[in-house]
């Protein structure tokens, strides 16, 4: 009886530390509250899903708790505890339901004799079953089996990685009885909120802290138990790749092949992928199913170019990866900007150029181009001004006079734990709105003029000025644009001197936020630049921004001589920045970019592409220089038959079966690198 009472305290003890430090999920929780007061509710399956870490199981110990304090049973079952057949969850089943429901458990019991305790029972009751993702195999007995014959006064809660598919949607009766829930990172409100709660209060900490978690849940709770260092440096975490090491661990233990290990390693190094990316960088075809089952897993989400690897583990996997085989990292880097250099050179799009400038590696230019990859948002988008919406125009510029505040804002970079800092003064911003407008759209025509909307709202407005004949006379005239066009040589006035329809280039004047914290609207309006890269023509910028200024110089573009001015009133002249991609300029640009990567030797290209031995590397050399296996032996001192079984080593690394196919396979990794 004492150890009882002792139990009982322990078992206290734990519910209310548990209650204490759970945190969010008002939504969740106010829908279970109304299960629980509801004796035959709505929604018979409640499916709670998100990737790992985001903490469902958390919010089941919750769930527990709150059903608990109303004598509720709550028979909350693990798929990890038994095994995946019918027998192994009967009697799993059967014994929770003796400790929570009190009744016999001497004699092994049916499917059929646990459903009728459980409808015996004449009251409210929960059945839970977490992870259920592995239940694969299970699935549709236990949803047209088990579901089906419990009393309406039960509730099951599912919980796992993955939105429930195949009949629970396409059933019409199953979809209306289901309620699906994902599970997502807190905001950055519920982010403060749970670390002022832990105790870290500095404003400064909790942002650093934010922009290195995305208000990942098991992250923050990783934040609160780690050595935060000093505000004014810029590490968050003393070590951030063990921070994100442990959140992979736990996402990569749905990953059942370990073949699978290796393709997910090349995915988490691109920004996006598909089928026929992964084959070009590995140089063989990734079988069809294979592929399907990579993509399943839950850590990958389809986009509108492909798939991607939650950014996290990207992250994490690529820092991972740079750290333990450095040549490795950089081997298969190279290969993926290489890859995308052919393919801009040979048939250029939007898509390529921004993956050629991501995968560079150029700390800001990811940083400010791809903050949490916000290319990627689909409920953005840019909307070409015209008559019928420029009454929105006139509005957001309002609302801009009416908001002038400083812009400050920070871009961070997991990767390297970096943090680049956007700052536009007050002052700056009141002489913007002096300078720009909806007058200066109108006179310089539409053309190149978008407002940015999120969800069908205005967010943000981008002003880039097509020059032509009609414009040309508009920026010799107006600030910022007049210091470098009011003093063209005639030679250049001519190439700009171009018929409307047509254009030389562009003046990259302006983009505005609603709000100027938002970093996502920025990396979005900023990304829709790269296609001017393909205009075929000259690009011109003026701005006193510091950031933007070294983002100018990273692209390659060069100040103009005799083009500073004073237009905004600061103490430094403000330079004109310039890129000539006019005629067969492209492919020379695109090259100063990669003259700095390490080249690998082909030797060293085929030892980290098919692991070969030192032996096996003396053999490949002499078998590029066609020389027989006779030869081979006799210039290694080694018998054919020692040849002969290197060989058939080496033809199983690279996965063929034979001297030709090899030499193939060979041929088209160095046509790739």
């Amino acid at each position: 009886m004492d150890k009882l009472i002792e139990n009982k305290r322990i078992n206290q003890v734990i519910q209310e530390v548990e209650e204490a430090y759970f945190f969010g999920r008002n939504d969740e929780i106010k829908l279970f509250q109304n299960l629980i007061q509801k004796e035959y509710p709505e929604f018979k399956v409640i499916n709670l899903y998100g990737k790992g870490g985001i903490g469902k199981t958390y919010l089941l110990y919750e769930f527990a708790i709150i059903a608990g304090k109303e004598n509720i049973p709550f028979i909350h079952l693990d798929t990890q505890d038994f095994n995946h057949t019918i027998d192994d969850f009967t009697d799993y089943l059967h014994s929770m339901l003796a400790t929570h429901l009190h009744i016999d458990n001497t004699n092994p019991k049916s499917i059929q004799d646990c459903i009728e305790q459980i409808n015996d029972f004449e009251k409210k009751i929960f059945i839970v079953v977490d992870t259920y993702e592995q239940m694969d195999n299970l699935d549709r007995w236990f949803r047209n089996v088990f579901i089906r014959k419990l009393s309406p006064r039960v509730s099951i809660i599912l919980a796992g990685r993955k939105e429930l598919t195949g009949e629970w949607q396409e059933s019409p009766a199953w979809r209306k009885i289901t309620k699906q829930i994902e599970l997502t990172s807190f905001s950055f409100d519920d982010t403060k909120r749970f670390l002022q709660s832990n105790g870290i209060t500095n404003e400064s900490t909790i942002k650093k802290i934010w922009e290195f978690t995305n208000g990942h849940p098991l992250l923050l709770s990783l934040a609160t138990i780690s050595d935060v260092v000093d505000v004014e440096t810029i590490n968050i975490f003393k070590n951030n790749a063990e921070a994100l090491s442990t959140l992979t661990r736990r996402w990569l233990s749905e990953v059942k092949d370990e073949s699978l290990i290796k393709f997910i390693e090349i995915a988490a190094l691109l920004r996006h992928f598909d089928q026929y990316t992964i084959s070009q960088i590995l140089n063989y075809e990734i079988p069809t199913n294979t592929f399907h089952e990579l993509v399943s897993l839950s850590f990958i989400q389809k986009t509108k170019v492909g798939w991607t690897i939650h950014e996290l583990v990207r992250d994490a996997i690529s820092i991972e990866l740079k750290q333990r085989n450095h040549d490795r990292y950089l081997f298969l880097t190279n290969k993926i900007i290489q890859f995308y250099y052919t393919r801009i050179i040979t048939q250029p799009s939007k898509e390529d150029i921004a993956s050629f400038f991501y995968h560079i590696g150029d700390d800001v230019i990811q940083s400010v181009f791809f903050q949490d990859d916000s290319s990627m948002d689909t409920t953005m988008y840019l909307e070409p001004i015209d008559e019928y919406n420029f009454h929105e125009v006139e509005d957001f510029f309002t609302y801009l006079n009416n908001n002038l505040t400083v812009s400050k804002t920070n871009f961070y970079n997991r990767s390297t734990n970096l943090s680049f800092q956007f700052d536009a003064s007050l002052e700056h911003n009141q002489l913007e709105q002096e300078l720009i407008g909806p007058s200066y759209i109108q006179k310089m025509g539409y053309d190149g003029a978008s407002l940015l909307k999120k969800d069908g709202e205005v967010i943000g407005i981008s002003i880039n000025v097509p020059i032509n004949k009609q414009t040309l006379p508009f920026l010799e005239n107006e600030p910022v644009s007049r210091a470098y066009f009011a003093n063209l040589s005639e030679v250049e006035r001519n190439y700009y001197n171009v018929p409307v329809e047509k254009s030389a280039g562009y003046f990259i004047r302006y983009q505005e936020y609603k709000d100027p914290t938002d970093n996502a609207a920025r990396g979005f309006l900023l990304y829709s630049l790269l296609p001017f890269v393909f205009s075929g023509g000259i690009l011109v910028v003026s701005t006193p921004l510091k950031l933007f200024q070294e983002l100018l110089y990273k692209f390659g573009f060069q100040t103009v001589d005799g083009a500073s001015h004073d237009d905004y009133l600061m103490k430094q002249p403000t330079p004109t920045f310039l890129l000539d991609l006019s005629g067969p300029r492209l492919i020379p640009y695109l090259k100063q970019f990669i003259a700095g990567i390490t080249t690998l030797s082909k030797m060293d290209i085929l030892t980290e592409e098919f692991s070969l031995t030192s032996r096996e590397q003396d053999i490949i050399k002499l078998l590029l220089e066609d020389k027989p296996i006779i030869e081979i032996a006799n210039e290694l001192y080694i018998a054919e038959i020692t040849v002969k079984k290197a060989l058939s080593r080496i033809y199983q690394k690279a996965n063929v079966k034979n001297r030709m196919q090899l030499m193939t396979r060979i041929w088209r990794l160095f046509r790739i690198t």
